[in-house]
């Protein structure tokens, strides 16, 4: 019997198993890299040109909905929860299991999991730390990466952005219930309009009833106290170095009320970047592609068109 996919999914019923979140338009679904569980998301088929998405810390692979949804006529995109981030499994050995987030650890998982998936070249759409690792994996495998666009971030971070970011992360070890963690997403996404059937993409409930976060961030930053800052500066050290080599198209995006990536940050950016374009999302901060998705959509769509990925990145040698 052949295999078919469902764009939308029906309320659980007591006769069946528990509805899996499958994103609109694409497909969920999980592939182990060695011993580890990683949760991926797909729109597309594997004969067209290839999108990767990577989410920033703190998020899901579920960032790129709308992007994936709106490109998969004519791209195969897949998305993936980072280590120790959404529903995949953290690292079990190397150096990413005592950093919280280490660039080259993460970087590492890109070859292995465009594999699986027959992706032999992509353009890689990285948002915060996902635009780090991005850059990471041009730097160690160029032959997988034909574009790159990066999502409010670079080689030089507004530390007040950042601790901001830290200490909405490790406030809260727990909430009682949902109408809780959204008062708190509320407060410090003021603008972000949050519903319960969202916050469960991010939040997992414990066998005690209370709602944990999906990654162990804000557990890392907590057990260790306040080091968020020499932490971000380990995060990007070097990154300069990997940006000059950067020999391929880059979109750059900046949310225009961004606290994390500043104007002279971007500006620098665009300086260190052989083959770079720019762009503000207006309406948006650091979380630009969630804050107006329709613009991030229309920017990334109309930069694939502009470097012709549509015919330049076929798989099909």
């Amino acid at each position: 019997m052949p295999v078919r996919f469902l764009d939308v999914v029906s309320e659980p019923t007591p006769e069946l198993p528990p509805r899996h979140d499958v994103p609109a338009g694409g497909r969920s679904g999980y592939v182990l890299l060695g011993d580890r569980q990683v949760h991926y998301l797909e729109w597309g088929h594997a004969r067209l040109p290839a999108v990767v998405g990577l989410h920033g810390g703190g998020q899901t692979a579920y960032m790129f909905e709308q992007l994936g949804a709106a490109l998969a006529g004519r791209f195969h995109v897949l998305a993936w929860d980072i280590a120790d981030h959404g529903d995949s499994d953290p690292f079990s050995d190397g150096p990413g299991v005592d950093a919280a987030l280490d660039r080259h650890a993460l970087a590492a998982d890109a070859g292995p999991l465009c594999a699986e998936f027959g992706i032999t070249r992509a353009v890689f759409v990285g948002g915060s730390m996902g635009g780090v690792v991005s850059v990471t994996v041009a730097a160690v495998q160029p032959d997988l990466v034909g574009g790159v666009v990066l999502i409010d971030v670079g080689h030089r971070l507004e530390m007040a952005g950042v601790r901001r970011i830290a200490a909405f992360l490790s406030e809260h070890e727990s909430f009682a219930d949902l109408d809780e963690a959204a008062a708190a997403i509320a407060v410090y996404l003021p603008g972000r309009a949050v519903t319960q059937g969202r916050l469960t993409r991010n939040l997992r409930q414990r066998d005690d009833g209370r709602w944990v976060w999906k990654h162990g961030l804000g557990r890392r930053m907590r057990a260790r106290g306040d080091v968020e800052v020499d932490e971000a500066a380990a995060v990007v050290a070097g990154l300069d170095d990997d940006l000059r080599g950067l020999h391929r198209p880059a979109l750059v995006l900046r949310g225009a009320a961004s606290d994390v990536l500043s104007e002279a940050g971007a500006d620098e950016l665009l300086e260190l970047l052989p083959d770079a374009r720019y762009a503000r999302i207006s309406g948006a901060g650091h979380l630009a592609a969630g804050d107006n998705p329709e613009s991030f959509v229309g920017l990334v769509a109309r930069f694939l068109d502009e470097i012709g990925w549509a015919e330049a990145g076929s798989n099909t040698v």
